[in-house]
């Protein structure tokens, strides 16, 4: 089967492209669609550069690519409103267009987002709850999950959507909750600083390891009966537990044995999304997924890869 990966320098691109090619027998050919960023080299992956918000270069690649299946996960998660629209939603319908005229056969799964629920009043969430973004990058990708699944109900696209919950793993951004408390503790650790800073600890969210992640996208991709019971759904990818930022915090004072001072500002911030928890019982029951890493134990690996990286 030829995958093509789109954001596959990304943090979870990456994350996937690895549990693709560590799948076993030779069946799975990856190609990864790069914009900005070139990814570091995987054996045995082609690299192939293009354009999503460009129609042009959008069919370019999948003429090169020639896809049996497309993971999706290109996309912007910052930006104003307009630029979160173009790379979420614009860039989805091209690639949608693209297959539909040249892999019309491809199967595709798009990574949307939790944000798409916001604030929901259900803990925890399921798939069929209402789609309630709090904010544009919200608003964009429930934009981009409808946009995906009418190109199903239309024009009988093979195409899901996967929403995952909060990722943290190895490599994660000191953009992201997790990926910055584990980067100011290595940097307090080399002698950089000697507290935390911090917006908030009270906000209670799904973390979700990007390696499970990966894996879970690749059950659906892969998925024997991807038509007939994968096709037109959404899927969370969660823990199906939530922790606090003071869990998260607490963790690591156990795992590293020290406490550490935390910079609250002075007035809290307001927390649009006080609590997410997923209920990830049908991409259980459809895939036979679960998570593998313990909050615990992903924090252990990022700490340990945030000091190699430094080292």
């Amino acid at each position: 089967m030829r995958v093509l990966v789109t954001g596959g320098s990304g943090f979870l691109g990456g994350h996937l492209i690895r549990t693709l090619r560590s799948l076993p027998g030779e069946g799975v050919e990856v190609t990864c669609q790069a914009h900005h960023t070139i990814p570091e080299p995987v054996a045995g992956v082609t690299v192939l550069r293009a354009d999503l918000s460009d129609q042009g270069e959008t069919d370019q690649l999948v003429r090169r690519a020639s896809p049996d299946a497309v993971a999706h996960l290109a996309g912007r998660n910052r930006g104003s409103l307009g630029e979160l629209l173009e790379a979420n939603v614009v860039a989805t319908g091209h690639l949608l267009e693209s297959l539909r005229s040249l892999a019309p056969g491809a199967r595709v799964v798009v990574a949307g987002s939790s944000a798409e629920y916001g604030a929901s009043p259900l803990d925890p969430i399921p798939e069929s709850a209402p789609l309630l973004p709090v904010g544009n990058y919200g608003v964009a990708k429930a934009a981009q999950d409808l946009l995906a699944r009418a190109a199903f109900r239309v024009h009988g696209l093979p195409v899901a959507v996967a929403r995952p919950f909060n990722l943290m793993g190895p490599g994660q951004s000191p953009a992201f909750v997790c990926g910055s408390i584990v980067s100011q503790v290595a940097a307090i650790e080399r002698g950089e600083g000697d507290r935390l800073s911090l917006a908030e600890t009270g906000s209670r969210r799904d973390f979700v390891d990007a390696r499970d992640v990966a894996a879970a996208l690749s059950l659906l991709l892969l998925h024997p009966e991807f038509s007939g019971r994968c096709a037109g759904r959404a899927f969370n990818i969660g823990s199906g537990r939530s922790h606090s930022v003071a869990e998260v915090l607490m963790h690591l004072e156990r795992i590293t044995g020290r406490s550490y001072r935390v910079d609250l500002p002075e007035t809290p911030p307001m927390v649009a999304v006080p609590s997410q928890r997923s209920d990830n019982r049908f991409l259980m029951e459809t895939t036979g997924w679960c998570p593998s890493f313990t909050l615990a134990q992903s924090l252990r690996d990022m700490l340990a890869a945030a000091r190699s990286n430094r080292a």
